[in-house]
């Protein structure tokens, strides 16, 4: 193996890590978050924390996000809904961040997670949202309050961690070959979750990777969509439907032509995006997030929508979700499979 060939190798599999961290460390975000709901409830009775005569952080963010959308604030009935939304949304952002630096820096995760948890309580609670003028000065409250939140952030951290780290086991070489590995699962599920969203974004991401990067799909039945020509006629389709989706009368997603072109999807980016040997289970899996997808997106999307009194800019939003959520994921497999190519080469250097 060369030594650009082994710098190159070395890169993709950092980069590899660190995605495998974010989505480690977000989804173990936005399990601590409920974890995180579930001791406070628990414990505000204990520490009565005091909240200086104003509505939650999260509920005055919400506030203003529907102000700065919509034009108008929230009705009573959505605030608080919408205020537990962005809770979860931190969370889950902070997870993916904090995951991705424990790759990086592993000491960011010293104490179980612990430190983790003192950084989030006083860089967000005590410095950004007083800054950003969503609570009143620190000094403004008790002690009781600034224990409250303290001892919740490391709450949140610790399970944060015990899940990250839970999530990033690697098994062992033999394992990866001979089972269904987390990869198997989570990159044809969220691939279908977009599909579910939009029919033809994930195809257009797969057939984009497997044309730049290459997904393995030479000799296999799905080796048209490595053409160059596949991914032009994808993104055509792609941005055809983001335009359809914002006029009046269209179909909803759940409808039964709307819910079987989003399943197809699913199952050929799965399929497409999948290792080999697993083409059939991921198209499985994939199918299965594009009915999930299809299903808990659209209602979503009439919920925000109601909430805000217009639906372009949730749909806009939404776009933007589907463009950047499958373009990460194709990508992410389109790095594996180098991993993959590239592993016999450095066994017999």
């Amino acid at each position: 193996m060369t030594a650009n060939a082994q710098h190159e190798r070395q890169t993709v599999d950092v980069l590899v890590d660190l995605e495998r961290g974010a989505a480690a460390g977000a989804l173990a975000g936005f399990a601590a978050s409920a974890v995180m709901n579930g001791f406070q409830y628990m414990v505000t009775p204990l520490l009565r924390p005091s909240s200086a005569g104003g509505p939650p952080a999260t509920e005055q963010a919400a506030d203003r996000v529907a102000l700065l959308i919509s034009g108008a604030r929230l009705d009573d009935a959505d605030r608080k809904p919408a205020g537990t939304a962005v809770h979860y949304v931190v969370g889950t952002l902070t997870g993916a961040l904090y995951g991705s630096l424990a790759e990086a820096r592993p000491g960011v995760a010293r104490w179980k997670g612990m430190a983790f948890g003192l950084a989030c309580a006083t860089l967000v609670d005590q410095l950004a949202v007083p800054l950003t003028g969503l609570a009143r000065p620190p000094w403004r409250y008790t002690l009781r309050t600034h224990l409250y939140g303290y001892i919740s952030h490391v709450v949140f951290g610790v399970v944060t961690e015990a899940i990250r780290k839970r999530l990033r086991e690697r098994p062992s070489e033999r394992e990866a070959r001979t089972s269904t590995t987390l990869d198997d699962v989570s990159v044809p599920l969220l691939l279908g979750l977009t599909s579910g969203q939009r029919t033809f974004t994930a195809p257009t991401a797969v057939t984009i990777a497997a044309a730049s990067s290459g997904l393995g799909l030479e000799g296999t039945p799905l080796r048209l969509l490595s053409s160059p020509w596949a991914g032009a006629l994808m993104s055509a389709a792609a941005v055809g439907e983001y335009v359809i989706d914002k006029r009046p009368g269209v179909p909803p997603r759940i409808s039964p032509p709307g819910l079987t072109g989003r399943l197809l999807s699913g199952a050929l980016s799965g399929a497409a995006a999948a290792r080999p040997g697993k083409a059939w289970f991921a198209a499985g899996v994939g199918a299965a997030g594009a009915l999930v997808g299809s299903y808990v997106s659209y209602r979503i999307r009439m919920k925000l929508a109601e909430a805000f009194g217009r639906d372009k800019p949730v749909a806009f939003a939404e776009d933007a979700l589907a463009v950047l959520g499958s373009a990460a994921v194709a990508s992410y497999a389109a790095m594996r499979q180098k991993q993959r190519e590239a592993a016999p080469l450095a066994q017999a250097a």
